[in-house]
């Protein structure tokens, strides 16, 4: 079986993947899927973590989510 860690992912992608996480994660508890709710979702998995690199990434998943036309010209 091949592991996510398997392929090099870009911060690009690993944020999207977090964001889909985020929603799939609300959508299976049946809460709904808003940005103040993604914004919580993201918050709450980043206190569950103790990787500095992927808190930095849920931190910019959050950013993302309120302003998604800077992160769009940021990458």
């Amino acid at each position: 079986m091949i592991a996510e860690t398997d392929f090099p992912v870009s911060n690009e992608d690993e944020v999207c993947n977090i964001i889909g996480k985020a929603v799939v994660d609300l959508s299976i508890m049946g809460q709904p899927v808003n940005k103040a709710t993604l914004a919580l979702k993201l918050l709450a998995m980043a206190d569950q973590d103790n990787d500095e690199e992927r808190i930095l990434l849920y931190w910019i998943a959050r950013k993302a989510i309120n302003q998604p036309h800077r992160f769009a010209l940021a990458t």
